[in-house]
């Protein structure tokens, strides 16, 4: 642990935290599933023409066209028809255009979770079969960010800084920065305050926090799942059945011919 006294109360807040989130753990899906096949808005799209000669049995057709339509996309519509069309190619081919298409979903997704969803079944559709790799850190880095933790905790706010900037600490600041109280911007601007010296950290369910979180990073990928929860919050598992295209692509490949605007099972 970094340097510090640990007070009993903290001592028990810690083990109420960790308690808590056993307690609290659930295993819910967050996978690509339960969406129909979407149909794009975009009737009088600039797309019309390319979209009309896409055919199946060419599926890395969808896959170029959907790279084009993202670079030059400028409406919502146009974002959703590239990722309609993305998904068209991993569902045509997915062996062969599976991760690339699924890449390229997670590369125009427009939120954390759309992303963290996309670049699972990336690895999943690729053979890799890695739906979520527990947090780690390199030792040093840990290190570093432990400091830093104990030196905000005492009030030390200019140590803290310079530990930040030692072995790549204030990246890992980045990735725990959300489970801090307020963040890891507001960690930083309350080490700038108190750079000066000043009053340290009084706030016990604080102190624990910090406390739990080094002792998640230092348990690495053995820790106990309360104190996963530490690190990366209550976020359920991601699940993701690649048996079924419609839930995983979100488009259905029985509907990949676009004909009058919108796509159909017509030829």
């Amino acid at each position: 642990m970094a340097t510090g006294t640990m007070t009993k109360s903290a001592r028990s807040t810690i083990r109420r935290l960790t308690a808590s989130a056993l307690l609290s753990l659930t295993v819910l899906s967050l996978g690509l599933g339960g969406f129909a096949a979407r149909t794009s808005p975009a009737a009088d799209t600039r797309w019309n023409a390319r979209l009309a000669k896409l055919d199946p049995v060419r599926p890395m057709d969808y896959l170029e066209l959907g790279e084009e339509v993202a670079d030059a996309a400028n409406s919502e519509a146009e974002r959703q028809l590239a990722g309609e069309l993305f998904g068209f190619a991993g569902a045509l081919d997915s062996a062969r255009l599976g991760r690339s298409a699924m890449l390229a979903l997670a590369s125009i997704a427009q939120t954390p979770q759309e992303k963290a969803r996309a670049t699972a079944a990336a690895e999943l559709v690729g053979g890799r079969g890695a739906i979520r790799r527990g947090l780690t850190a390199e030792p040093a880095q840990l290190e570093a960010l432990a400091r830093a933790i104990s030196f905000h905790r005492r009030g030390e706010g200019r140590k803290a800084l310079n530990a930040l900037k030692q072995d790549n600490a204030d990246a890992l600041l980045e990735l725990v920065g959300e489970r801090l109280a307020g963040g890891a911007d507001v960690f930083r601007e309350e080490c700038k305050a108190t750079r000066a010296g000043g009053a340290g950290v009084t706030d016990e369910d604080i102190i624990a926090n910090g406390l739990l979180i080094e002792l998640a990073l230092r348990s690495g990928e053995s820790r106990a799942p309360g104190l996963d929860l530490a690190l990366q919050g209550d976020e359920p598992l991601i699940e993701i059945d690649l048996s079924d295209p419609v839930s995983t692509w979100r488009v259905d490949p029985s509907r990949a011919w676009w004909r009058e605007g919108k796509w159909s099972e017509s030829r």
